[in-house]
């Protein structure tokens, strides 16, 4: 079993995150992309090379990614319509998600088999996700996972905001 933690760089241009083990040395970082189409986070190694890329797709109602791992697509993460609670679904050989996405609180599984699970801190500076991955080979899914989930909610909240500050200013 392996912690990560998954943390968003506060006051940065590009949207920008740190992924470090529990001893807070760095494994990865990754970069979101400014001012393209499709925007696109690379998950980088220590070395700057791509490991991975989370990618959405333009033009959807709902917010859809598309999840590639050594050049390789492996996941497509789509929000659902809801009412209430945020739901997504994640289409990989045999996963599910459960638990609740407005709190980044959620486990991953596979055939029913806990792979990982996913815990907001709420007490930091900027946002932290603590991923808890039970076989390594898992790391990038989850950290691409967290970062699509997280880039909607934030995409949401700003929206949110801006029309509530245009509205409130008539």
């Amino acid at each position: 079993m392996r912690k990560l933690y998954l943390n968003q760089k506060v006051w940065s241009f590009r949207e920008k995150f740190a992924i470090c083990d529990a001893n807070d040395r760095p494994v990865y970082h990754a970069v979101g992309s400014v001012f393209q189409i499709p925007k696109h986070f690379d998950i980088l190694d220590l070395q700057d090379n791509r490991v991975a890329s989370v990618i959405k797709q333009p033009m959807t109602w709902l917010p859809r990614f598309y999840l590639k791992i050594a050049g390789q697509q492996v996941a497509t993460i789509q929000k659902k319509f809801t009412l209430f609670k945020p739901r997504y679904e994640l289409s990989a050989a045999g996963l599910t998600v459960t638990g609740d996405f407005w709190d980044m609180n959620f486990t991953v599984s596979r055939r029913g088999k806990v792979i990982g699970t996913v815990a907001k801190r709420w007490f930091s500076i900027g946002d932290k996700y603590e991923i808890t991955i039970q076989d390594d080979t898992d790391s990038l899914l989850l950290v691409g996972l967290v970062i699509a989930i997280d880039y909607v909610k934030r995409a949401e909240q700003a929206a949110s905001s801006s029309s509530s500050t245009f509205n409130g200013s008539n």
